[in-house]
């Protein structure tokens, strides 16, 4: 229907001169002051008084009293038929396709019939006149052939302009009919548009809503019903914050405050978006989305607000499961993270001492070997073998053994800086990496080490020592090469007297 309103308002043929015009052709002529009805009514007025002039003078002419005149009466009707001529031309050259071919016919043979009238006038003889200046009786003369043209012409043309005037009429009258079609259909169509909206707010599951200027509510679809169990008439009249919770009816009425001070300084209300928590009576608060802007008149006057309420209750069940998952996720992930750690402590440390075990050594010296290669930095390696460590767990037992590991492994890390790396290479024997360190600083180190051990007060030990074998990596070695040398130097420092550092050559 809609479409139909839309679609081209369809014209009205009539037959005019042999042709079909158009009703649209037609359409200026019907206006107040239009070119039609001025010149039809100019040529009324001319042909009336045409009419009049040439009564009065068969008058005069009868009664001998227009003697003197006749030319100027004469050229005066030729001058007002010719007038209503160009009139008539006028109307044709503003392309107003009338029926008025006949009624300027008709004009042309009146003005033939008064030149006629004139010309036989003046090949006439004077008629006689009384001293009075009256005729001496009724004298007819032409007046009997021309006033009974006269009146003919008269008539003929006052019936031509009728016609013409009902003709326009018939075509006013199809305009109105046709706007009456107009406004039946545009009737239909926002017949039909109302349907179409209120179908929409009546069945739609969002509440929509409008707030007058005070922030009170003065429309809700009928879903409010299904929302909150009550009628849209118990929320009417009522501001919008008294259904919320308190934590959003604050968010509402600071938006209510920013929106007051936005319309007194000529600005246009900005949307607002938000969660709310929808109080209801009997049943548990509901989560919802509430969308509001500023509604204007048509003079974008403000009148109030409209806005839209959303349930989003399940969403918000979902997005409280998803968390509650997301949270059993991360706690199994960082449970997952602790074991892989305390599984990697395993395999990489010693369990006694707490140090690297020999396999994560033997890992982290190849890759120490490549890097100090690639970028030629120095790196020493030390063996650390305790002096008749056998004898300790012979007279003490193999318990009070382990502390005495444990707090030599203490000592040792208290004396080696960060990236020097400590391991136990397995039973009493105790291996350092040392980079960006060279042999003789690695030596030294060793000695403050072999030092440190003989002066600490150990566990039921008064005294105990340590052998040292020292060796700095040489070009094109590998770690196996490497350990060798640095074991070799260590077995000919026990084979010395034990208690002290051999650096390999």
């Amino acid at each position: 229907m809609a479409a139909n309103i839309l679609a081209p308002v369809p014209s009205i043929p009539f037959k005019q001169s042999g042709s079909l015009m158009p009703f649209q052709a037609f359409s200026p002529m019907l206006a107040k002051g239009s070119p039609i009805a001025v010149p039809l009514q100019a040529v009324g007025l001319l042909s009336a008084l045409i009419f009049l002039i040439s009564c009065l003078f068969e008058v005069m002419v009868i009664n001998g009293m227009y003697e003197g005149q006749h030319v100027l009466l004469s050229l005066l009707l030729m001058s007002l038929s010719i007038w209503a001529i160009v009139e008539i031309q006028l109307v044709v050259n503003k392309r107003l396709q009338l029926p008025i071919r006949a009624l300027r016919i008709v004009l042309v043979a009146q003005l033939l019939v008064i030149f006629v009238r004139g010309f036989a006038d003046l090949t006439s003889t004077p008629h006689s006149v009384s001293e009075s200046g009256l005729a001496g009786g009724p004298q007819f003369g032409f007046a009997l052939v021309f006033l009974p043209v006269y009146l003919a012409l008269f008539m003929l043309i006052s019936r031509l302009i009728i016609n013409a005037f009902s003709y326009a009429e018939f075509l006013r009258a199809n305009q109105l009919q046709l706007q009456m079609v107009a406004l039946e259909q545009a009737k239909q169509a926002l017949q039909l548009s109302e349907e179409r909206y209120r179908l929409i707010t009546e069945w739609v599951e969002d509440v929509i809503w409008t707030l007058d200027g005070w922030g009170c509510y003065s429309y809700l679809s009928p879903s409010i019903e299904k929302l909150t169990g009550l009628s849209p008439e118990a929320f009417l009249h009522q501001p919008l914050a008294a259904g919320l919770a308190d934590h959003s009816a604050q968010m509402v009425e600071r938006f209510f405050e920013d929106s007051l001070a936005l319309q007194e300084a000529g600005l246009s209300v900005e949307p607002f978006r938000a969660e709310l928590e929808l109080l209801r009576q009997d049943r548990p608060n509901l989560w919802c989305e509430v969308t509001m802007t500023g509604l204007y008149g048509p003079e974008r006057q403000f009148i109030g607000y409209v806005g839209v309420t959303r349930d989003i209750s399940e969403r918000k069940t979902y997005e409280v499961e998803l968390r509650d998952a997301r949270d059993a996720a991360e706690t199994a992930n960082l449970a997952l993270l602790s074991a892989n750690a305390v599984l990697h402590g395993q395999a990489t440390t010693d369990p006694l001492t707490g140090v690297s075990n020999r396999r994560h050594f033997e890992q982290v010296i190849e890759m120490q070997i490549a890097q100090s290669r690639r970028f030629g930095e120095s790196l020493s390696l030390a063996i650390i073998d305790i002096d008749d460590f056998k004898s300790i767990n012979d007279r003490f037992g193999h318990q009070m053994g382990d502390l005495v590991l444990v707090a030599l492994v203490r000592l040792l890390r208290a004396q080696l800086r960060k990236g020097q790396l400590l391991a136990r290479w397995g039973g009493d024997e105790f291996v350092v990496m040392l980079p960006h360190t060279s042999a003789e600083e690695a030596r030294q180190l060793a000695e403050r080490l072999r030092l440190a051990i003989s002066v600490h007060v150990f566990p039921v030990m008064t005294r105990l020592t340590g052998s040292f074998g020292v060796a700095g990596l040489q070009a094109q070695e590998s770690s196996e090469d490497l350990f060798a040398r640095v074991d070799g130097v260590l077995y000919a420092a026990k084979a010395a007297g034990r208690d002290q550092v051999k650096l390999s050559e």
